[in-house]
């Protein structure tokens, strides 16, 4: 199929819009949003669909959202949007989101989200994140990134949720503890209003840039993968698993279902069974190897968007030739 996307910050368009290519359509990308560029867009590339996702740069600019719905309307250009801040964000993003732009189909990875979508009048199924194994792939190790343990999240503490158990259980330990860490991401010089501790002087590293996190994950011994809900899964987490990392997570009914701990990943309900964990692995290199190899091959085969993209593209496919096809 020919997508026109809106994929603007890298976490998406190295992911989903590599994925989609990765697939064989036949992929149009747009770095901003303004009439004059999608008209042209559309004239030149004929799309069967509109494709975005999740809370972009784009996104933010209401006035552009409006005119964006009224000018793929005017050109009977099918909206898919894919509700990747679902359920977490459903009351304060994705559903104004969708109200504001009205897209034709809603892809949501809250399973409870898809009738809600539904009530409203518009077509919905349900994806999940996934990762992109094309480009989360195992990489040579990079001096500079290195270590024994690596964690590449942003602290976003402000948000009052399972997040911040998983940050206590998972990171916290590691700011003042004996291993060689390096911490990636914004926040984390303000971790003390929240934890009472910062990270020890020249572990939090700053900003990685996403483009070097599969250096990242294939440089750390272990990665550690903070999650932000009990029944999801992060990015990261896929992330981590399809570059080849050794993957410590939290021991989420998420991760229990989709991960097999033990097989696929390691997890810790606590500071210090992620303490007596990370020395455990850090010794024990088989043990190590065996599991981050399993972890490869689950992500790679199942929770890639090459895997779980087609099903619902077929839908989507579906919807789109029902409605009578691609306007001229």
């Amino acid at each position: 199929m020919r997508i026109l996307c809106m994929l603007n910050l890298d976490i998406f368009r190295l992911s989903m819009g590599w994925a989609l290519e990765a697939l064989g359509h036949d992929v149009y990308h747009m770095n901003i949003i303004d009439e004059q560029r999608l008209e042209q867009a559309i004239r030149l590339h004929r799309p069967d669909f509109f494709f975005d996702m999740g809370w972009d740069g784009q996104h933010l600019n209401w006035d552009n959202l409006n005119m964006m719905r009224e000018t793929l309307k005017r050109h009977g250009v099918y909206h898919v949007y894919f509700a990747e801040e679902d359920s977490l964000h459903y009351d304060n993003w994705s559903q104004k989101y969708v109200q504001t732009t009205k897209p034709d189909f809603v892809l949501t990875r809250g399973w409870e989200c898809v009738e809600r979508y539904k009530e409203q009048g518009y077509r919905s199924a349900y994806l999940d994140v996934g990762c992109n194994p094309d480009f989360h792939r195992p990489v040579e190790a990079q001096p500079d990134l290195m270590c024994d343990v690596s964690v590449v999240c942003n602290g976003q503490f402000i948000w009052d949720i399972y997040r911040r158990k998983s940050i206590h259980d998972l990171v916290v330990p590691l700011f003042d503890g004996p291993f060689h860490v390096q911490i990636w991401g914004r926040d984390w010089e303000n971790a003390a209003e929240y934890y009472g501790k910062t990270p020890n002087p020249g572990v939090h590293r700053g900003k990685l840039e996403f483009h070097r996190t599969p250096q990242a994950y294939s440089s750390a011994k272990i990665n550690i993968s903070v999650q932000s809900m009990d029944d999801q899964l992060s990015n990261r987490t896929l992330d981590i698993l399809s570059t080849g990392g050794f993957l410590l997570t939290s021991n989420t009914s998420a991760v229990r279902t989709k991960l097999l701990p033990g097989v696929c990943c390691a997890v810790s309900d606590s500071p210090e069974e992620t303490l007596e964990q990370i020395q455990y692995y850090l010794t024990h290199e088989d043990d190590r190897s065996r599991i981050a190899a399993a972890g490869m091959q689950l992500a790679r085969e199942h929770l890639s968007y090459q895997a779980t993209l087609p099903f619902v593209l077929e839908q989507v496919q579906q919807a789109i030739n029902e409605r009578g096809g691609v306007n001229p």
